[in-house]
């Protein structure tokens, strides 16, 4: 009798089972999402674009990384709205966990993302680690020109921001950094900018933010100041005057070798803000006519890419500061340290000190180059 009822126990577990892998969705029966763009519709009524880039099912039999797509567009009032009518239009249901980047126009990031970017952060599909990038002109364009490029990898916008670790033109800005500095009151947001060129697409600089809306935009030098200031840097490559031939510059790679060391004092109501910095120095370019080798030659080249960094740090503060009044390093954070009481912090607002900074930055520089300096 045990014998038959633990037959029968057995038989039922395992008819269970196939019925709930029949009903189960299989991944063939799913779109998946690696993109999608956000723009100003020309609707009134339906104020918001949206377009997604979906990957193409894969009829061949190599079963590699390479993808095509495909956008679909539609006029709508929300995401989830846009989404719902994107899914009647698509055989397969949308699927948005192998998201990699959302593409937000400039135009649109202008007037305000407050409308959605907090649905956006609640869509349990959408991963945390997802790229944020504000494109010059349309994102329906600027996905279309992504979509015209023959098999791009699955990985395509996340090796946008792997250049960071050579040039540091560019810095990651993934959604929860993102959503995070857009609530809280030590540091505002930036998102990676992103445009078309000669049908590709390219990275280069940050999106700088103020609340909701964009207020400016980052050079790729101006972020390599950016990326000194808040330690994500790697390394860069620079041109400096050349102390033994003003014509021709020198090329000299920066490289991290120390945290930046900020502090914030407040004299005469006017925020005094002092950065230190620290880099190792390569020099790349040389002719065997110049002397490098005498520590008068090392002095003058480490005074001079000092000076460079001094100088370009300072205007990039100055810029952040008083044309934008956007406090993307956090220096708030420091300000709030001199303080015990949220009494005695309350008498100040940052918003309205930030303006009136004043910079001090100082940079120390150790060249580590080889035959260079050796003379024949």
């Amino acid at each position: 009798m045990k014998k038959i009822i633990l037959t029968t126990a057995l038989a039922l577990s395992i008819l269970i089972s196939f019925i709930q892998a029949y009903d189960a969705t299989g991944v063939e029966q799913y779109s998946y999402i690696i993109a999608f763009g956000i723009d100003k519709s020309d609707s009134e009524e339906e104020p918001i674009k949206l377009s997604i880039q979906v990957a193409k099912p894969d009829s061949g039999e190599s079963g590699g990384t390479k993808i095509q797509t495909e956008v679909l567009t539609v006029n709508c009032n929300t995401f989830n709205l846009g989404m719902a009518m994107l899914n009647i239009k698509n055989v397969n249901k949308l699927n948005l966990s192998h998201c990699t980047a959302i593409i937000i126009s400039e135009e649109l990031a202008m007037e305000g993302i407050e409308p959605f970017i907090d649905t956006l952060v609640n869509n349990i599909e959408i991963r945390p680690t997802c790229n944020v990038l504000i494109c010059q002109g349309k994102a329906e364009e600027f996905l279309n020109v992504a979509s015209s490029i023959e098999d791009i990898s699955s990985k395509f916008y996340t090796s946008f921001i792997q250049s960071a670790e050579t040039t540091s033109y560019v810095t990651p800005c993934i959604l929860s950094d993102f959503y995070s500095a857009l609530h809280e009151d030590i540091k505002e947001p930036v998102a990676l900018y992103s445009f078309t060129k000669d049908e590709n697409i390219e990275s280069l600089g940050l999106s700088v933010f103020k609340d909701y809306k964009m207020v400016g935009r980052l050079s790729g030098l101006e972020t390599i100041c950016y990326n000194i200031i808040t330690n994500n840097f790697d390394e860069a490559t620079i041109e400096v005057y050349n102390p033994q031939d003003s014509v021709h510059p020198l090329s000299v790679n920066l490289s991290h070798f120390k945290d930046t060391q900020l502090s914030v004092k407040l004299e005469n109501n006017v925020p005094k803000i002092k950065c230190t910095i620290n880099v190792k120095a390569k020099i790349l370019s040389g002719d065997k006519s110049y002397d490098y080798s005498s520590n008068q030659s090392l002095r003058e080249i480490e005074a001079e890419i000092n000076k460079f960094l001094e100088d370009n740090i300072s205007a990039f503060l100055y810029k952040t500061s008083q044309e934008y009044n956007s406090d993307i390093i956090g220096f708030e954070g420091y300000f709030r340290k001199n303080y015990l009481t949220e009494d005695e912090l309350n008498q100040y607002k940052w918003d309205e000190l930030y303006s009136k900074s004043e910079f001090e930055v100082n940079s120390t520089s150790y060249i580590r180059s080889g035959f260079l300096f050796l003379k024949n």
